[in-house]
């Protein structure tokens, strides 16, 4: 995100996309966790204000780009796991 508060910029986290949200758009939020749970957990939920200004929220144009984020969360967590670390792995 980018811009000021009062008209920020958002762009797509979905890999080799990077297109700028529109105000009509109905983008999707996506972030990891590992403390609720104490492993990692992937959250997505629909384009909410506050959620979008939160740190380490990923912004997401759609479907696709949302696919390709949990595919990459997948195989980060499944890496760290055959490694040992026991560590999330970001997106």
């Amino acid at each position: 995100m980018t811009a000021n508060s009062s008209n920020p910029l958002y762009r797509c986290a979905g890999p080799n996309c990077g297109i700028v949200k529109k105000a009509n758009d109905r983008w999707w939020l996506m972030w990891t966790s590992i403390e609720s749970f104490k492993a990692p957990v992937l959250y997505l939920a629909p384009w909410n204000e506050e959620l979008a200004q939160a740190e380490g929220t990923l912004h997401v144009c759609g479907e696709l780009c949302a696919q390709k984020l949990q595919s990459q969360f997948m195989g980060n967590v499944r890496d760290n796991q055959v490694k040992g670390t026991g560590r999330l792995a970001g997106l």
